[in-house]
């Protein structure tokens, strides 16, 4: 989402007297998806239903009335996200509460399976140039236990969306002359 989109739903917050969207937009910076900023930005466009991608083009009429429906619901907004960074920060203090070497695997994995990736297609091709020849893992090989470490450490689901756009891609090159 753009800076555009921002400076536009705060000209509308300013315009109809919506002081907590405002605020919270105008201390936004950076990416929007994921915060607080971002929830409101998705919050008014499904009142209007567009994409937010469409809110420049739409009535200032309806933006506004949008937006104040949205402030009126803010607090509500703010609660939610409010339990979400408490439940992360639980999370993160039962990781911590758990100990080194009970968390060690994570950490463990993600250097692993760097070090794997970038042997692979990084070091043994360079070494080869100079007459070194080591064998690397099999891609496919490397790729399951990547796999493995996604649908653990990040969940099923994080797996299942990587396999659909990997689908997809799949699909992209089929239909390419």
């Amino acid at each position: 989402m753009s800076a555009a989109i921002t400076s536009i739903l705060i000209a509308a917050a300013t315009k109809v007297g919506a002081p907590i969207i405002k605020g919270v937009l105008e201390k936004h910076v950076g990416g929007l998806a994921g915060t607080l900023a971002g929830t409101v930005v998705d919050q008014v466009a499904e009142r209007l239903g567009v994409e937010p991608e469409a809110l420049p083009s739409v009535d200032e009429a309806e933006l506004g009335n949008a937006v104040s429906e949205v402030n009126a619901n803010m607090p509500e907004l703010i609660a939610l996200y409010e339990k979400g960074l408490q439940g992360q920060f639980a999370l993160l203090q039962a990781e911590q509460a758990e100990g080194f070497w009970q968390s060690a695997w994570r950490w463990g994995w993600m250097y692993l399976l760097a070090f794997l990736w970038i042997c692979a297609f990084l070091l043994f091709p360079v070494l080869r140039v100079f007459d070194i020849y080591i064998d690397p893992i099999d891609s496919a090989t490397l790729m399951t236990l990547t796999g493995w470490f996604i649908s653990l450490y990040m969940g099923g689901h994080t797996l299942k969306e990587f396999g659909k756009q990997a689908v997809e891609a799949v699909k992209t090159w089929k239909r390419t002359p």
